[in-house]
C-alpha cells in the first residue's frame, strides 16, 4: 500500500478527475480501509457503503454490536491474553495484511488481539439495496504467508453448497446487512468449524472476488439446483517474490498478455512492485477443483518466472 492511497493523497487524485463532483464512486478494497474522512464520498453518488458504516465495520463498535445481537465470532479483546493462541490483527486491515500470531509479533497501534479458531475459511459475497440481500458467491479462501501477515488472501474460488448451507448463510447474511445498514456489495469472512460459522470480518467494499461475480452471475443459484454443470472459478493475487521494476520489456510482456482474460490489475510502465506486494491477479477456471488448484499453481510460477527474467 502507498502513499497514494492515503485518504489526504485520494482525496487529491480523485478531486482532479472529477473537481465539480459529478461521477459517481465506489470504494474497493485497499481505499476503504485508508479512508478517515467523510470528504471523499460526501459530495458524490455512492455506489457503495457511506463513510460512517465502512467507520463502523472498522473499530471496536463492530464487536459490541456482534455480542448485543449474538452473532458467533471468536473471541476478541483490547487487552494482550496470558495464555492460548491468540491473532493480532489491525482494524482497518484487508487481505489478511496486518494479521499474525501474537508470539510471532509485536504489538501493534489500533489493534486488537482474536482468539485462533482452526477450521474451514470462507468468503461470502453478497449484494445489498434497500434491505434486500443477494448472495453473489460462496468462496472456499486459499492464504499464504508472509511478511506482511500469517494468513495474507492469495485465492478465492467457488465453493459447492447444498440448498442447507445456502440457507444457513443467506440468513446470518441477512442479520448483519441489517444490523450494519449496509449498501451494495460487500462481503464476510467466516470460519466454518463443527458446522458452525463464526463471523470473523464484514468487509464493507467490493474486493478479490468481483470478476468471479462478473463470471458466474446468474449461474451461481443454478448450480444449487444441477451441481453436475458446476465449474469451479477463481482469482489468485500473484505476490512479488522480489523487487520487480516494469522497464521496457516487462511493459511489452504485460500488455500482451492483458489482450487475454487470464490476467488483470496488471502494473503499468515504471511501476516498483516491492517484495510481497501484489503483482497481478490470475483468474482461471475447471470442472475439477483439485485439477484448479494444480493450475493456479502453475500459471503463477510460470508468470513469476518470465517477469523476473525478462
Amino acid at each position: 500500500m502507498t502513499n497514494n492511497y492515503e485518504s489526504k493523497n485520494l482525496l487529491k487524485i480523485i478531486n482532479k478527475i472529477d473537481p465539480s463532483n459529478k461521477m459517481a464512486i465506489l470504494i474497493g478494497s485497499g481505499f476503504a480501509e485508508n479512508i478517515f474522512k467523510d470528504s471523499l464520498i460526501f459530495k458524490r453518488e455512492n455506489f457503495g457503503n457511506d463513510f460512517q458504516t465502512i467507520s463502523k465495520t472498522k473499530s471496536e463498535f463492530f464487536f459490541k454490536e456482534l455480542k448485543k445481537n449474538k452473532i458467533l465470532h471468536p473471541t476478541v479483546s483490547n487487552s494482550k491474553p496470558k495464555n492460548g493462541k491468540w491473532l493480532i490483527k489491525g482494524y482497518r486491515s484487508f487481505g489478511g495484511e496486518k494479521v499474525k500470531f501474537l508470539k510471532k509479533s509485536k504489538i501493534f497501534k489500533k489493534s486488537y488481539f482474536q482468539k485462533f479458531i482452526k477450521g474451514e475459511p470462507i468468503s461470502v459475497q453478497f449484494f445489498v439495496k434497500n434491505n434486500k440481500v443477494n448472495i453473489l458467491s460462496i468462496c472456499d479462501q486459499i492464504k499464504t504467508d508472509s511478511e506482511k501477515g500469517c494468513f495474507l488472501e492469495k485465492s478465492l474460488i467457488t465453493k459447492k453448497v447444498t440448498k442447507e448451507f445456502f440457507n444457513k448463510i443467506f440468513l446470518l447474511t441477512l442479520k448483519i446487512s441489517r444490523i450494519f445498514s449496509l449498501n451494495g456489495i460487500n462481503s464476510l469472512d467466516l470460519i466454518e468449524k463443527n458446522q458452525k460459522l463464526f463471523l470473523l470480518e464484514v468487509n464493507p467494499r467490493p474486493g478479490l472476488s468481483c470478476r468471479i461475480i462478473n463470471l458466474i452471475g446468474k449461474k451461481f443459484a443454478k448450480t444449487l439446483v444441477q451441481p453436475n454443470e458446476y465449474f469451479y472459478y477463481s482469482s489468485t493475487i500473484i505476490y512479488a517474490k522480489k523487487k520487480i521494476f516494469i522497464d521496457k520489456n516487462k511493459y511489452f510482456f504485460l500488455k500482451k498478455i492483458s489482450l487475454s482474460n487470464v490476467f488483470s490489475e496488471l502494473p503499468s510502465y515504471g511501476d516498483m512492485i516491492k517484495v510481497d506486494e501484489p503483482l497481478c491477479l490470475l483468474h482461471l477456471k475447471s470442472k475439477s477443483k483439485k485439477f484448479l488448484k494444480k493450475k493456479i499453481e502453475e500459471k503463477e510460477s510460470e508468470f513469476l518466472e518470465k517477469i523476473e527474467n525478462i
